[in-house]
Formats: C-alpha cells, structure tokens, sequence
C-alpha cells in the first residue's frame, strides 16, 4: 500500500539522523542517484519529517493502534523485523532510531544484529522483512540491476520486490542508449518514478574523506567504485 510506504519515511527524522548519529557528515539521500552523477535530478518527491502526516497515512489505509500502541488491521499487526550489520555502531544507532520513531506512529519494529558473513547471503536471496544497508554508486548510474521488476533476487538486487512496468521499461532503455542527453532524461524520469513509489527509503549519502600528501596536487576525489585513481594521470608532485 503506496499510504504505508508513503507513511514510513515521514515518520522519519532523516535529518536529525545525519546532525546526531552522523556528526553532520553526511547529507539525507532523497532518491538512488546522487546529485555528484550527471543524471542525477532534484525534481524530485522529497518526504520531510512529518509524523502527523504519517499517522494520519495509518489511519486512512485502515491501520488503527491496539492496546500496546501497535497499529493492526483485519487481525495482523503493523510489525516486522529490521535487520542490520552487527558490529556497525552507526548502523546499529540508526536501526535503533528508526525502531522508535516508528512505534511513536504505531508501527511495531524489532531490530535484528546479524554478522556480515550471515547477512550478505541473506541480502542477496532476499529473505529478510526489512534490513538497513548501504551500496556504493557505480560510476555510470545503472539502476536496473536494483529496481527492474525481473531483477529480483538470484537474477539481481532488487530486494525490494518492486514491479513497475514503466520503470522497468525505462531502465533498460536507458541501459541501451548511447547518447547522454537521451540518457538522462530516461534516468530522471526512472528517479521520479522511484521517488513517488517509496519501494525503499533513502537515509543519507555516503561521505568519503580522503587523506593525501598536501605536496600532491590535482587530486580529485570520487566517491562512485570508480575510486580515487581515476584521474592519476593529471597528478603532480610539487
């Protein structure tokens, strides 16, 4: 139901998240395609904190809170497992975040620690309710193998089960078109797609800080897995 989805990220306060647990590091992540590509777009469906919006989401999608606080609906209680890397205090708090501002709207979440061997084999074949991870951007910003409707686990990443046939469609065109302007207008209309849908909430962009000699000049960072050789050949020594 796009009202529940629509009602978790609001009930989220995804900038008091990078102001506390992340020291101000990191900026909230509003969609899969980071404002540092070529295709990224703002034009966007942002989903700032807003809980009452979010409670009020619950309630018209027939969500109602029991006695414990729990919302439930037809018998079935607005619950479910929130999995993570053990051992990764920032993961850790915000899971725990997370678990409470989603019972102050009513929606019941256990968090689940899992070492990192474990939960990559569960990431990739998808058995989980829901889990908190991060990937790196590529380089050249392909979304299909994360959100094509027949890109579900074992024949890709898209663990959240999300169809859209249009999406779908647009994904792969854009993955044939050579021309960068055409390109990116197919990946800004993907991002809109993506953004409205709520299939997976977005918490905050990855910050990479790099040390480097202060005698080396022209080094440029890059935070896709292209990593930060991409531009060796215009590096000086002074």
């Amino acid at each position: 139901d796009l009202r529940v989805r629509r009602a978790l990220i609001l009930a989220l306060d995804r900038e008091l998240y990078t102001k506390t647990i992340l020291d101000g590091l990191a900026p909230v992540a509003d969609g899969p395609i980071q404002p540092v590509s070529w295709a990224y777009t703002d034009r966007i469906a942002r989903y700032p904190f807003d809980p009452k919006r979010s409670r009020a989401l619950l309630d018209e999608a027939g969500w109602k809170p029991g006695a414990d606080g729990i919302r439930a609906r037809g018998g079935k209680r607005l619950a479910f497992t929130l999995i993570t890397q053990a051992g990764y205090a920032i993961r850790e708090s915000m899971a725990q975040a997370i678990e409470r501002q989603l019972r102050d709207v009513g929606v019941g979440v256990k968090v689940e620690l899992q070492d990192g061997t474990a939960i990559s084999a569960t990431w990739f074949e998808g058995r989980f309710e829901a889990m908190l991870h991060w990937w790196q951007m590529a380089s050249d910003p392909e979304l299909t193998t994360f959100f094509a409707a027949d890109r579900t686990p074992p024949a890709g990443r898209n663990i959240n089960y999300f169809r859209d046939d249009e999406l779908t469609r647009l994904l792969y065109a854009s993955d044939r078109t050579v021309d960068r302007p055409a390109r990116k207008a197919l990946l800004e209309r993907a991002q809109i797609i993506i953004a409205d849908a709520v299939p997976e909430i977005p918490l905050y962009s990855v910050t990479r800080l790099d040390a480097v000699p202060a005698a080396l000049r022209n080094f440029k960072g890059n935070p896709t897995n292209t990593g930060i050789f991409w531009n060796v050949h215009e590096w000086e020594i002074k």
